[in-house]
């Protein structure tokens, strides 16, 4: 099978370039060795991942003094800031369903 150009990952970039290929013409391979739609998406700012992270900090806090760490008070964590976050990093997590749809329409592939 003969293609044009191989696109390596479907990252942010990835799919943007595809299709411009794909626009001009050029048959157009796209590999991904994972996950579709890149680190951003699958591991990094999504809204479930946010979610951990709250909760991690909250778990290594509470455990400080087992490091020599001194914190007066309880901790606490503040559901209100948690989703404010969540709701930030919310739109990126519609990304792979999206990137897989562009995928589909581009001919060339």
């Amino acid at each position: 099978m003969y293609h044009d150009a191989i696109i390596i990952g479907t990252g942010q970039a990835g799919p943007a370039f595809a299709r411009r290929l794909v626009a001009a013409g050029w048959k157009v391979a796209i590999i991904e060795r994972k996950l579709f739609g890149g680190t951003c998406v699958n591991t990094g700012c999504t809204p479930t991942k946010t979610l951990v992270a709250s909760a991690y900090a909250a778990h290594v806090t509470s455990r400080a003094a087992d490091y020599g760490v001194t914190i007066s008070g309880a901790v606490s964590v503040d559901m209100k800031l948690v989703k404010a976050q969540r709701r930030r990093c919310g739109s990126v997590a519609q990304r792979p369903r999206a990137v897989a749809k562009d995928a589909r329409r581009m001919h060339g592939l």
